[in-house]
């Protein structure tokens, strides 16, 4: 791959799982299709897991307390992706409270939260809070932001490459499943970030990893009748708490 098609696929991912003004700067993603993005899906989760980790040190360097330093830098994540995939979280669990699949379609489709989903989301935040808050290493704090956000968005690849989109699907139509060279490739670029936190966090994370997707494709992919945006960000959210609780474990 030469450097130009690099630099068009990260720049690519991150138009789609970011507010970054790419456009603006790189002329190279106009009019471009969105699945030739899609290997560079964990880069970008590692970019953004970083992100976050340098701005939780930045605030502590200057004074501020962790936990405020995280729930600032935490917030400030959320305006840097546009609360995309927890959007999928509270859509998702709002749906439930459909009695049939044509009701929580519907449901779906409503830009107004309801009391399940805003629940779904205070759970959610307060859990990757408390969890990140309790990283007290530096080491373990960015493992932990860097793992679970590319390990999140990596969970992303398995999805589109191993189901089919629903005819409710919006963007998700625009990714293409990708080959298991690329998925084993961005499975060990994913996974490689887990290595300080020992070999046992990497095997509870391919273990609960691989309960985590055939949940998904067994139960909550054919629930929704097909792959969709929300199951993507909810897959992403629920990922990226899993690998947390596995890194705070393993060096707590």
């Amino acid at each position: 791959m030469r450097i130009n098609e690099i630099l068009e696929g990260i720049s690519i991912a991150m138009i789609v799982l970011t507010r970054v003004p790419i456009n603006s700067i790189f002329t190279i993603n106009r009019n471009i299709a969105i699945h030739k993005g899609l290997w560079a899906f964990p880069v970008v989760g590692v970019l953004i897991g970083f992100f976050l980790f340098l701005l939780i040190t930045l605030f502590e360097n200057i004074g501020v307390a962790r936990q405020v330093s995280v729930l600032i830098s935490l917030s400030i994540g959320l305006l840097l992706t546009g609360a995309l995939h927890e959007d999928g979280v509270a859509d998702f669990f709002d749906s439930l409270g459909g009695r049939d699949y044509t009701q929580r379609q519907k449901i779906l489709k409503d830009s107004c939260l309801g009391t399940y989903g805003v629940l779904s989301l205070i759970t959610v935040i307060l859990l990757k809070f408390l969890i990140i808050s309790g990283l007290e290493s530096k080491l373990a704090l960015v493992c932990g932001l860097v793992t679970s956000s590319c390990l999140g968005r990596f969970s992303i690849l398995l999805l589109v490459s191993y189901s089919d989109n629903s005819k409710h699907a919006g963007l998700t139509k625009q990714l293409k499943k990708v080959d298991a060279k690329t998925l084993i490739g961005c499975g060990i670029f994913s996974l490689i970030w887990i290595l300080p936190a020992g070999i046992l966090a990497i095997f509870f994370t391919i273990i609960f990893g691989y309960a985590t997707i055939y949940l998904f494709l067994k139960f909550i992919v054919p629930f929704n009748r097909g792959l969709s945006g929300d199951i993507l960000g909810l897959c992403v959210v629920f990922v990226e708490i899993v690998s947390l609780i596995i890194i705070s474990t393993s060096f707590g």
